[in-house]
């Protein structure tokens, strides 16, 4: 595997434990178990994140939506120089550990202290806010750059079976499946529970302080069980190495591909979670399909954890993905005459995403093959380079497929446009009237006892052109804001 073809073979160490020509030996059950928990603690923590950071900073710490969007935009584009380095830092490291295990062990703290700071910005949205707003952001991007690199990397060395790699990426989709149904219905729930309402400070805290050290321990339990059977010399730190690296990484045809394809997989994820919300609303015009909606996509990840490895077990990995992915074009656009029925729409949409996402659950798997390959080619293993790159590929799609653009949101005094769906209303001065589901706006002035004249929707997901603060409509001070 790791000889070179055109010049002297590259002979990789090995340990008495896995002597040349020897099987992989077998994962235990509770290592695979480990690859769920692993994604399902990544998810706690980056998923949250990326649904209720925004919202937080716009409506707790009432940082304007330019501010947040462009920290965000900027904050995505220093991700793709994180992702390199930790990768290039981590084909460097050997330890006692093992080397992308002790990432694990001290990186996982670090995570979850920086993630809980992230949501204890300041409230008040001036300068010193959106100060505290630039350095835990960019810091918590870091910190997850350095566990989840390493964790990905740990698939290609925990063995060398591409089958048994494929399993574990179905065990890793698991992991997501599980993180995302707990973050998407639990969250907003326990945030009112704990606060009493959906912009309280101290649920958030409380609530996201929780997340972080389950996300901990989780991480913990995944140093503990997974091993590094894979034995391999750290790279040279040798001028001229890293450059030889990168060089190796962009003439590598079949990870050119991957990544490629984990862009667009992970704009199409961005697309559809956030575009469900408006679909349900203007198309659909039932809000209550957005729950349905995003638990069947959820629900998806679960079944298509499972049966992706089966599948392309039999249809061969290509051939098994284009198919999914041809079935899933065909099932999309069977979507259109089915906006009038929920029941039928949604399962549609439940099969069609369990077949689109046969290369979703693969790709973690295949970048562990491409290790093999690239070892195989050019003597030069690279896993930390490889997984950065695949790291860096979802960040890129997720960015394109739920942009924060400056202005995404219109500005205070707008008037609502006309909608199918029209907001609730609530006598001014009242504290009832509104739904539960839409809480009325509460004043930011003391005694908070006072409505606006509109129903605000809880949540991060709010209708085109509602106001993203209360106190932009309810402080007497704010411009008057047509809600009629």
């Amino acid at each position: 595997m790791s000889a070179r073809q055109d010049s002297t073979p590259a002979v990789r160490p090995t340990s008495p434990a896995t002597p040349p020509g020897t099987p992989p030996a077998p994962l235990r059950l509770r290592e695979r178990s480990a690859f769920v928990l692993g994604d399902v603690a990544a998810n706690l923590v980056w998923t949250t994140i990326s649904s209720y950071l925004l919202f937080f900073y716009t409506d707790v710490a009432l940082i304007g939506a330019a501010a947040a969007g462009t920290l965000m935009l900027l904050a995505r584009l220093l991700d793709a120089v994180f992702d390199p380095m930790v990768g290039a830092l981590l084909d460097r490291t050997s330890t006692r550990w093992g080397r992308a295990r002790p990432y694990l062990l001290f990186g996982a703290p670090l995570l979850g202290g920086l993630t809980v700071l992230t949501f204890l910005a300041p409230a008040g949205g001036g300068a010193g806010t959106v100060a505290y707003a630039y350095v835990t952001f960019i810091l918590v991007g870091l910190a997850y750059s350095l566990v989840n690199v390493p964790y990905g990397a740990l698939l290609s060395m925990a063995t060398t079976d591409s089958d048994v790699r494929m399993k574990l990426s179905g065990y890793r989709a698991l992991g997501i499946g599980l993180g995302l149904i707990v973050v998407s219905t639990a969250t907003q729930p326990l945030i009112v529970a704990v606060g009493g309402s959906p912009t309280s400070r101290s649920g958030f805290a409380w609530v996201i302080s929780g997340y972080a050290l389950v996300s901990t321990l989780l991480l913990w339990v995944v140093f503990a069980q997974v091993r590094e059977r894979v034995p391999h010399a750290p790279v040279s730190r040798e001028r001229g190495q890293l450059g030889a690296s990168l060089k190796a990484l962009l003439r590598n045809r079949s990870w050119l591909s991957v990544f490629a394809f984990s862009v667009l997989s992970f704009t199409r994820l961005g697309i559809t979670t956030a575009g469900t919300v408006f679909f349900a609303l203007h198309v659909l015009h039932d809000p209550a399909a957005i729950a349905v909606v995003l638990t069947a996509f959820s629900l998806s990840a679960l079944v298509g954890a499972p049966l992706t490895p089966w599948v392309l077990q039999r249809l061969g990995h290509r051939r098994g993905i284009v198919l999914g992915l041809v079935a899933a074009a065909v099932l999309t656009a069977a979507l259109v005459p089915l906006t009038g029925n929920l029941v039928a729409f949604t399962a549609v949409f439940f099969v069609a995403n369990v077949v689109g996402g046969f290369g979703f659950v693969a790709a973690p798997a295949l970048t562990a093959d491409i290790v093999e390959e690239q070892e195989w080619r050019s003597g030069r293993r690279d896993e930390g380079l490889l997984f950065a790159g695949y790291s860096m590929s979802t960040k890129i799609g997720a960015a394109l497929g739920r942009p924060c653009w400056p202005g995404a949101w219109p500005p205070s005094g707008t008037t609502r446009p006309p909608s199918p769906t029209p907001w609730p209303t609530a006598s001014p001065g009242s504290t009832s009237g509104c739904p539960s589901r839409w809480p009325c706006c509460r004043s930011s002035r003391s005694p908070p006892t006072t409505c606006s004249d509109a129903c605000l929707p809880s949540g991060p997901n709010w209708p085109p052109g509602a106001p993203r603060a209360c106190d932009r409509t309810s402080r007497p001070d704010a411009p008057r804001t047509d809600h009629s």
